[in-house]
């Protein structure tokens, strides 16, 4: 006990390590959940034995649960089956695909952990789990036509476009997106591919080290991401002037909840584009969206072709109308709060 109170205050500070333990020790009496009853959630949610899901995921917000990330993943293989496939984003970065691509480190497929989450870590150590060999954006995949999925990843010179997992993705019928207790994340950077976004990349090209399955030096080429300013969407104002802004995922759907209040409390109003506010009820009333409370959070499915065919005129009408506002340096003197 005094070792683990020792290696909590070193890694968190005292005060903060004491209120996650308190934080935890509350969910195990009040937001306890297993295996069994994360599999009776997603049921009711509408997931089912043949889907293929990307899962986006925040394991610590749903509460105490029973056997950690590895009760997750085991809970989402079996309701989708041997015939279904799971996908998980496993970024290699923190921060931005630039900083990660100036550290030098190569990206080794088997070694180079996911910094997306527990939940992605544990799922791609999984025994018949594959990974992309993309330097940055790698995805992993488990199941039937997993192989399909992340096949040449690392081959498209963007990474999100259309011969990447994501764009694999995005032209089945049976995809879709499990959010558990986050947003949606990186299919809004396929869309943004979609949609030719300003200012998406930096100019030029970049070369990167991975090192695959057998331990073998391949150099790739990719486009860069350019940090920070492509989060955010120009929306139309109050005023009727210069356009307010937006975070890219509150654009597309306020998830959680409790996204919509924190937003809010960061400056965020949308008072002249509303329609933001009133998403989530519309693509649940179309049936692509559904959502259910599970512990002392909320999980989400989302039917990816049917949002990408709601969602991308819009943004591309929104692009069109105030394309010579995504500058990046003027973006970057707003000063504009990201959360």
């Amino acid at each position: 006990m005094i070792q683990k109170i020792r290696a909590g205050r070193q890694k968190y500070g005292l005060r903060m390590y004491l209120r996650r333990e308190l934080s935890r020790g509350v969910d195990r009496v009040f937001s306890h959940l297993n295996e069994e009853r994360l599999i009776d959630a997603l049921h009711q949610l509408g997931l089912n034995r043949g889907m293929t899901v990307c899962v986006h995921s925040s394991l610590s917000r749903l509460g105490y649960i029973k056997g950690g990330a590895d009760s997750v993943i085991d809970a989402i293989m079996e309701t989708v089956g041997p015939n279904g496939c799971v996908l998980m984003p496993c970024f290699s970065m923190r921060g931005s695909m630039q900083s990660f691509l100036d550290g030098k480190e190569p990206f080794s497929v088997r070694t180079t952990p996911s910094q997306v989450g527990l939940i992605t870590e544990v799922f791609r150590n999984r025994p018949g789990v594959l990974r992309s060999l993309h330097p940055t954006s790698s995805v992993a995949a488990w199941g039937k036509n997993a192989k399909e999925f992340i096949h040449d990843h690392e081959k498209s010179l963007t990474p999100f476009g259309e011969n990447t997992p994501y764009g694999r993705l995005a032209c089945r019928d049976d995809a879709y997106i499990l959010m558990i207790e986050t947003h949606i994340h990186s299919l809004l950077h396929h869309l943004q591919e979609r949609v030719d976004f300003p200012n998406l990349f930096l100019a030029g090209e970049r070369e990167a080290c991975i090192l695959d399955e057998g331990g073998h030096v391949r150099k790739i080429n990719t486009k860069v991401m350019r940090p920070r300013i492509p989060y955010f969407v120009a929306i139309p104002s109050a005023s009727g002037r210069e356009p307010d802004w937006a975070l890219i995922q509150d654009f597309a759907l306020m998830f959680p909840r409790g996204r919509e209040i924190a937003v809010k409390q960061i400056g965020y109003s949308f008072g002249g584009y509303s329609k933001l506010y009133q998403r989530r009820n519309n693509l649940e009333k179309s049936d692509i969206f559904r959502s259910r409370r599970v512990g002392k959070g909320e999980i989400g499915l989302l039917h990816i072709k049917s949002f990408l065919s709601k969602i991308e005129p819009e943004l591309n009408d929104l692009i069109g109308r105030f394309n010579k506002y995504y500058d990046p340096e003027r973006i970057a003197s707003l000063n504009l709060p990201y959360l």
